[in-house]
């Protein structure tokens, strides 16, 4: 699976999940909840299994990853934009 560029800096394991959840509402059709599946893999996209999130714990940050390569352009987008109205903290990687 292809990862996206942009990643969401968290500055605490705590923030994580409500992060997640509130994209999850914001950005998907029918998303009500960020749902962890393990290993700090988590499900965001309501289901259709396109885009995960994985915290990495050493660097603090939340990065994405997509199913298919071709669907990295339209999930940064949504990332960056959520990210921007949100206040997160976003670098590219």
């Amino acid at each position: 699976m292809p990862y996206c560029h942009t990643v969401f800096h968290v500055t605490s394991p705590e923030q994580i999940e409500n992060v997640l959840s509130t994209l999850t509402r914001e950005s998907f059709v029918r998303g009500k909840a960020a749902y962890h599946l393990a290993n700090d893999v988590y499900s965001i996209d309501a289901g259709e299994n396109d885009i995960r999130a994985i915290y990495d714990k050493e660097k603090e940050v939340i990065r994405f990853f997509c199913r298919y390569q071709r669907d990295i352009a339209f999930y940064e987008k949504k990332l960056q934009t959520f990210a921007i109205k949100n206040n997160i903290d976003i670098r590219p990687q």
